[in-house]
């Protein structure tokens, strides 16, 4: 028997929309709200200038310390060479990998203002992967949820500085490994050090992504593009 106090199907129906809405505009301004603050300050010049100066000149003098300390400790024969090359690349590794930390903390981190928590945490896998398509350019970008979408930029922007600093320390730690003759599996360490390096161009790609995307985004309007692939204006938020 049909009960008669029952709420009409479309009523129903209605409503779990409405609370589906709710939810969702619930975790947007959770979101908007963790994004309050947040900027980029600099990370990518205090990047250029690591790699540019400091990078390059401690392998060098680590290197030639390195290789000095080995001819010391094994010789200076021609069979050792390798050996005291090696003994340079490792110890660059090493110094590179607290270096980079270090500059990452002293330098890249005080760079941008981050938020204490990920602002992401509030939004479902789909809306993560939405804002995430949109700072690499393969989505319309929302302008009602660009203050979201800038914050996650830059958060995601300091997440791959901080890769990008202490990668190379992977690729000198396996070079004097990947040398022929060195080891029976001098070609499984080759392999290594070129997937590291391959690594890191999608890491340098993806940061420069989403500094293009702070970039695009940081005028007083915005271009956008509705859904029916027609450009639009939109200002931020």
């Amino acid at each position: 028997m049909p009960d008669r106090y029952a709420a009409p199907k479309g009523k129903r129906a209605m409503s779990g929309i409405d609370d589906l809405m709710g939810q969702s505009n619930a975790r947007w301004a959770s979101a908007t709200r963790k994004a309050q603050g947040i900027a980029d300050n600099g990370m990518g010049e205090a990047l250029k200038t690591y790699f540019v100066l400091y990078f390059p000149a401690g392998v060098v003098i680590l290197i030639a310390v390195g290789t000095l300390g080995g001819i010391l400790a094994f010789g200076s024969g021609l069979d050792q060479w390798l050996s005291n090359v090696g003994f340079g690349c490792s110890l660059a590794a090493l110094g590179v990998l607290v270096g980079g930390l270090v500059y990452n903390a002293k330098k890249i981190a005080p760079a941008a203002e981050l938020g204490r928590i990920d602002l992401l945490i509030s939004l479902e896998n789909q809306e993560r992967k939405r804002i995430r398509r949109q700072i690499r350019g393969r989505a319309s970008l929302e302008s009602e949820h660009l203050a979201v979408t800038r914050g996650a930029a830059v958060q995601m922007r300091k997440g791959l500085a901080t890769q990008l600093v202490v990668a190379p320390f992977y690729p000198l730690a396996f070079i004097p490994q990947a040398v022929p003759g060195h080891s029976p599996l001098w070609w499984l360490m080759a392999i290594a050090v070129a997937a590291q390096a391959g690594a890191g161009v999608f890491l340098v790609r993806d940061f420069r992504q989403a500094g293009r995307f702070l970039a695009r985004t940081a005028g007083p309007t915005v271009r956008t593009h509705s859904s029916d692939g027609q450009a639009g204006t939109g200002p931020p938020d």
